[in-house]
């Protein structure tokens, strides 16, 4: 029986001196039946010349700036495969990532995503350290309960999605920025499917100073709070005023002790007082 076709969507931004590693290690998966979806988004930088050699095996898209998640969705729209796949163009695929995460939704239906631990590595690729993964089942009060942490872990680089689960949410929200924009996507994905997950590092997450993994605390703080908000407000009804609040609470505190660990007193105890203010969504 032939292999199931997966969609793989890049998107990219200024990022060609990571691109040679990004592709080469998704044409160099151990699975062939691959539609493979590059989705430039205003680059300025040399991403077109360099992607010219892998030209003849993907599908390329350029189009104005206007951020990731328009990228990922004009990805989306132009997916035929039964799984789709995304990953950002500083990351790494480990070689079976896409063998591994098929077999096991081919295998286990009544999974509509898989991710993957990761491997943090610096600019070079060198050895940080591992993250596993926790969260898996029935994901949908994870969010909620979890505020300030990313339930599915990196979220879209490490991911296997059905088609069908993808179709039942409007893709990503391009009025959100990073770092919220992938939370709130897979708690809107987690309503409509169980998630799974490979305990292995499956996917190498480059730090560097570009990176999600180093956008400033406030910043972090900020998209988690958006999206947060996004989700009290979509299920205002069904939550209950003390499981808002202690949502809230959680989100700050966490920001809280993160600021206290790094020294910064004043801007900790503000998050103190933010939490006992109202809950504004």
């Amino acid at each position: 029986m032939a292999d199931p076709l997966v969609s793989v969507i890049v998107p990219n931004f200024n990022y060609s001196k990571y691109l040679d590693e990004c592709l080469g290690a998704i044409f160099n998966q151990n699975y062939d039946s691959m539609q493979v979806i590059f989705v430039d988004d205003g680059s300025t930088d040399q991403s077109i010349e360099v992607i010219q050699k892998f030209s003849h095996k993907m599908q390329i898209f350029r189009k104005k700036n206007s951020g990731v998640n328009s990228a990922r969705n004009l990805g989306i729209k132009n997916a035929t495969g039964k799984y789709i796949a995304f990953c950002d163009s500083d990351d790494v695929w480990v070689w079976d990532k896409i063998r591994k995460q098929v077999d096991f939704l081919e295998m286990n239906s009544q999974y509509g995503v898989v991710y993957s631990g990761i491997q943090l590595v610096n600019e070079d690729l060198s050895f940080i350290r591992n993250q596993n993964p926790k969260y898996e089942g029935d994901c949908s009060s994870r969010f909620l309960e979890h505020p300030s942490e990313a339930i599915v872990l990196l979220g879209s680089s490490t991911a296997l999605i059905t088609n069908s689960a993808l179709a039942k949410v409007s893709g990503f929200d391009e009025s959100m920025t990073d770092p919220g924009e992938d939370w709130d996507f897979f708690r809107r994905i987690s309503q409509q499917t169980l998630i799974g997950f490979i305990p292995e590092p499956l996917v190498l997450y480059r730090q560097h100073s570009e990176s999600g993994s180093r956008v400033s605390r406030s910043r972090y703080f900020q998209g988690n709070t958006v999206a947060l908000r996004k989700l009290l407000r979509d299920n205002k009804q069904s939550i209950s005023f003390l499981a808002k609040r202690k949502s809230w609470l959680k989100l700050h505190w966490s920001f809280f002790k993160t600021c206290l660990m790094e020294g910064e007193i004043s801007l900790a105890f503000t998050q103190i007082l933010k939490s006992l203010g109202p809950i504004r969504y």
